[in-house]
């Protein structure tokens, strides 16, 4: 986005001429124009967004174009009578959780995340959008209602390798949490968590989703594979996405 854009959207966010000058100033210091703005744009809504929590970025929004496609193949495929249950993973903001509610009103949808800060600025968000938050380090400390439950894990997982860290935009890398980013040394450790961890929460036939890159995409499909989760993937615009299944019984 063009400086000229930005100042439009900050002229239209904040209306007294001090406040429009101390958010300039914010941005020429290098902060990111959505914390700037207190708000993103993600997947058709907006969300809050603030300082210490990951950023939901465009690109994932090809998480929610598959998690709302897979959704409708539920519903028309198998029909049940059960409320179906979606899972926002490591949640951040509560971005996938939001989209995802936003199109799937129907759906029990919940979020969860290890970082208060990223807690707080979920629930922010779920109040209005009506989704559940949990503080949980990935599927620990999640309702024991959900086990055997969840039809769609959502994970938004970090996927950069360590050694590629410092190739991030500076002005994210400034404002937010490494961990929200770091996906160990080949980008794929969080995967491997949570791969090893999900099938028990999963309904039968219940998937978990992720993004990583085209270069990620065979190990990705590997290590869903060798946690007993058959996996393919999905070509996006903005990378690839990689659907790990449980079995139908």
């Amino acid at each position: 986005m063009n400086p000229e854009a930005e100042f439009a959207r900050i002229r239209a966010r904040f209306r007294r001429p001090e406040d429009r000058s101390a958010a300039v100033d914010q941005r020429s210091t290098g902060v990111p124009l959505e914390l700037v703005l207190g708000r993103a744009q993600f997947a058709g809504v907006t969300i809050e967004v603030r300082r210490g929590v990951f950023v939901p970025r465009r690109r994932a929004e090809s998480l929610i174009e598959v998690a709302d496609g897979m959704a409708r193949t539920f519903e028309e495929s198998a029909p049940s009578s059960a409320t179906r249950v979606a899972l926002d993973l490591g949640c951040g903001t509560g971005a996938v959780a939001a989209a995802f509610a936003a199109r799937h009103p129907d759906w029990q949808t919940h979020a969860c995340d290890i970082n208060d800060s990223a807690v707080q600025c979920a629930k922010a968000n779920a109040a209005r959008f009506g989704f559940t938050v949990h503080r949980t380090n990935w599927f620990r400390g999640l309702p024991p209602a959900l086990e055997d439950r969840i039809d769609l894990v959502i994970a938004h997982l970090p996927y950069v390798p360590t050694a590629d860290i410092p190739l991030l935009p500076r002005d994210y890398r400034a404002v937010e949490p490494r961990c929200t980013v770091d996906g160990g040394r080949d980008g794929l450790h969080p995967w491997r968590q949570v791969t090893a961890t999900c099938y028990r929460w999963l309904t039968s036939g219940g998937c978990v989703l992720t993004q990583v890159t085209a270069d990620q995409r065979r190990a990705a499909v590997a290590v869903a594979r060798a946690a007993s989760l058959p996996a393919r993937t999905i070509e996006c615009d903005d990378g690839v996405v990689v659907a790990a299944c449980r079995p139908k019984n």
